[in-house]
């Protein structure tokens, strides 16, 4: 089957040929034609699986350019999706006159956004704090609304948006199509659909909160304190390319970004504090490969369309299921092989990830990472690219005139040529400033006791002479 014969418009079938998408995806084969009958829908499928052209499509065919009104609203969970499905509906409208889709997101100068929604806005992407922030400022009214589209349903339920989400339904018509697209089924999404749905079809694409076949997990179990070490040391072992590191908090990323960048990484961090035009700044970088490493929260678990991610590592074990399976979603996608890591430091967390391998049907392998390996100079060529950088100084100086496995040690007494090894100690060099310092107070502390029991001599020998005399 191919896109022609889904019933879908030249304009749209011209720009899906310029970009050659030919083959539609499973969820597309089934949902564009339940979608263009304004069926009311509910799509279980996994990231990567081609879901927005599949609704992006019957939704761009429906809109009536001569209504002056909204007549769709997408509410996803972060800005950085509603950035990436406003970029698709504008390149699939390329050939479609009066299509007017704006973004409303949180971050983002609001008086701009206002002035895009004057200009007779017919879709609305949005996330539901900031969509409901127009709403009360009367800049959106939603009573023309025909469509309304919940994607990525299940996070935006996580990140506690639940009464936001009810509260801008409410404000559409009931006479609307509802479309609600999910990567997980859990008990909050079934009792929005009861509430808000009519009669929806429920497609289902693969097992439900099943992880992709092509990714291949591997967890590690290290002590607490020497978890940043073990992340070095995977770093150094793992494939070089686009990689990917989740943390659970933004104090942990601040934490892994400092470490990262003293031993030589390039790297950039995401979190949800920071200004949106420096989020977007840094995923340009990242999607353009001028970076390889991103360190993030779970505010990018979703809606990061970077291709070929490699590496996802999960330097924290996400607090449930379905943020797992949305971080490792990030790699294995279009049929391409991924590699997913967790960093674990307790047995308690070996438990959790079991349950987590049970529930999804997937292999999770546990191996054993090497923490001694980041004193170690690896002559490969993933260590030449990444290590390259590293801030340290070698205490062994190679002996240009001996055999090249004889080092010249140095020591207090001067250098001695040492054993035949192929291991080289790094040391950070704020170690040995640091041990520098401490040494010189020593040495200060030294020489006045040293002074001070000269003078105690010298007096206790005047004082001996004066009674000599008496």
């Amino acid at each position: 089957m191919n896109f022609s014969n889904l019933n879908i418009s030249e304009n749209i079938l011209k720009v899906l040929k310029e970009r050659e998408i030919n083959q539609p995806t499973e969820i597309q084969q089934k949902a564009i034609p339940l979608l263009k009958e304004n069926k009311d829908l509910i799509g279980l499928s996994q990231t990567g699986t081609g879901k927005t052209l599949a609704f992006a499509i019957p939704l761009i065919e429906k809109i009536d350019i001569n209504d002056e009104f909204v007549q769709a609203i997408i509410l996803c969970p972060t800005r950085e999706l509603c950035q990436q499905l406003l970029g698709e509906i504008k390149i699939l409208s390329k050939y479609v006159k009066g299509i007017k889709a704006v973004a409303l997101y949180g971050g983002a100068d609001i008086t701009n956004q206002i002035y895009n929604l004057k200009r007779r806005a017919n879709i609305i992407v949005g996330t539901p704090g900031r969509v409901l922030d127009h709403i009360k400022r009367h800049t959106l009214k939603l009573g023309g609304v025909s469509t309304l589209i919940l994607d990525e349903a299940d996070e935006m339920l996580n990140m506690g948006f639940r009464n936001d989400i009810e509260t801008i339904i409410k404000k559409t018509p009931i006479e609307r199509q509802t479309v609600m697209f999910s990567a997980t089924m859990n008990n909050e999404i079934m009792q929005l659909a009861k509430n808000f749905l009519n009669s929806p079809v429920e497609l289902k694409i693969g097992q439900i909160n099943q992880t992709l076949s092509n990714i291949e997990q591997t967890y590690f179990v290290v002590p607490k304190d020497k978890k940043k070490r073990a992340l070095h040391s995977l770093l150094q072992e793992i494939e070089k390319g686009t990689t990917i590191i989740f943390c659970n908090t933004k104090a942990m990323v601040g934490g892994v970004q400092s470490y990262l960048e003293k031993q030589g990484y390039p790297l950039a961090v995401i979190h949800g504090d920071m200004p949106q035009s420096q989020r977007s700044r840094i995923m340009k970088s990242y999607k353009n490969g001028e970076i390889d490493i991103l360190v993030t929260t779970d505010v990018s678990a979703r809606g990061i369309d970077v291709n070929d991610i490699l590496n996802v590592i999960n330097y924290d074990l996400p607090q449930n299921l379905e943020w797992y399976i949305h971080r490792i979603g990030r790699t294995g996608r279009a049929g391409k092989k991924g590699y997913a890591w967790t960093i674990l430091n307790s047995q308690e967390q070996a438990k959790k990830l079991k349950e987590i391998e049970r529930k999804t049907n997937s292999i999770i392998k546990l191996s054993k990472l090497n923490l001694d390996g980041v004193t170690t100079i690896k002559e490969n060529n993933n260590f030449k690219k990444r290590g390259k950088k590293l801030n340290t100084k070698k205490r062994e100086i190679r002996n240009p005139n001996n055999n090249l496995d004889k080092y010249l040690i140095k020591t207090k007494k001067g250098n001695k040529l040492g054993i035949k090894t192929k291991t080289l100690r790094n040391v950070h060099k704020s170690k040995i400033k640091t041990q520098t310092t401490k040494q010189k107070k020593a040495n200060e502390l030294k020489e006045v006791r040293n002074s001070n029991k000269k003078n105690d001599i010298i007096f206790s020998k005047k004082v001996l002479k004066q009674k000599n005399k008496k």
